[in-house]
């Protein structure tokens, strides 16, 4: 009950303090829920920006608990998204492949590079037991460059007109939309992909070997169980979702490669993960929260000419109580 209860009190306790500072600026906060409520809920194409918004920040999620069950932060999710981006472009760029092969070999080898993004942090925190949060940061920066130079450099399309772009993405390389909006397909596999993580996770001896070693590393190796295979492999896990999530947004949104193809979504991903409490189940109704205060943000920002940094100020609150929920139940 309690797990249910410190999130509710989290998410409720920072609509009070946003209200509060919006009321501060001389804004109506119940004015302004109700503006992103109704661009949120009531058009096609608010829902449809809904989905899309959520779509990443289901995978991010996941790829932050999927660590977090075995005691690790994977504060990488951003640069692993980046990595995976990057793979899927080059591969629909210069790949020739033929159309059907297009978009699962750009799946593959996003979810491939997500990966061995998160292999590098994985493997030193494994071996040398280096502190995970400290290099999946700094990795962030690494990957976010790389991209940066290679639109720069590189990968600059010939149609852009010296704009830091690759040329678009040929047909085969773009995921499906539906309904005259930028919802797509990518939304579907995310939902799959929770549920298939969950299955894992509840289902399975690797999902439990997981729960024991976050709970109790040194009864884990009682048990059997090798704490350095999960750190690796619950790494692996989560870096390659990360990656998933890169391909879908170059696929779905993006339709080429360019700089900041993330707003943020690998660090919201640690709110939507925390929010949660690591349940994948929980990851898809967290990662539309914080879905709809992307789109709630981008609506303020129209209506009031609030900046959307205001949605920054939502996913930080959120965190500090849950983080001061989590701390009070530890003393009890």
């Amino acid at each position: 009950m309690r797990d249910i209860v410190t999130p509710v009190i989290s998410v409720a306790a920072s609509l009070v303090l946003v209200g509060i500072l919006l009321a501060a600026i001389g804004i109506n906060p119940l004015e302004a829920y109700a503006v992103m409520f109704t661009r949120s809920f009531t058009s096609k194409f608010g829902l449809a920006e809904l989905c899309v918004k959520t779509t990443p920040l289901i995978l991010t999620g996941l790829a932050v608990a999927i660590p977090l069950r075995a005691g690790l932060w994977n504060i990488g999710a951003e640069g692993q998204l980046y990595m995976g981006a990057f793979a899927a472009s080059v591969v629909a760029l210069y790949s020739n492949l033929p159309g059907y092969a297009m978009l699962p070999a750009m799946f593959a080898v996003g979810a491939l590079f997500g990966m061995g993004w998160a292999a590098i942090p994985a493997v030193l925190k494994a071996k040398f037991d280096l502190n995970e949060i400290i290099s999946t940061l700094l990795l962030n920066y690494v990957a976010i460059y790389w991209v940066e130079y290679m639109v720069y450099g590189p990968m600059r399309g010939k149609e852009v007109y010296n704009f830091p772009y690759t040329d678009l993405f040929p047909d085969a390389a773009t995921l499906p939309r539906f309904f005259g909006t930028r919802f797509h397909l990518g939304f579907f596999i995310a939902v799959v992909i929770a549920l298939v993580i969950y299955y894992i996770i509840r289902k399975t001896d690797f999902g439990f070997s997981l729960k024991v070693v976050g709970a109790n590393p040194r009864a884990a190796e009682y048990a059997g169980i090798s704490r350095q295979k999960m750190v690796i492999y619950s790494m692996l896990l989560g870096g390659m979702l990360a990656g998933i999530a890169g391909m879908i947004e170059v696929s779905g949104i993006q339709l080429r490669l360019r700089p900041s193809i993330s707003t943020g979504y690998g660090y919201a991903g640690i709110p939507v993960a925390l929010l949660a409490s690591g349940n994948p189940l929980l990851v898809m109704l967290s990662a539309a929260l914080f879905g709809f205060l992307y789109v709630g943000g981008s609506a303020l920002q129209t209506t009031y000419s609030v900046p959307v940094a205001i949605v920054y100020v939502f996913q930080s609150l959120i965190v500090l109580f849950i983080i001061g929920g989590q701390s009070l139940r530890r003393r009890d």
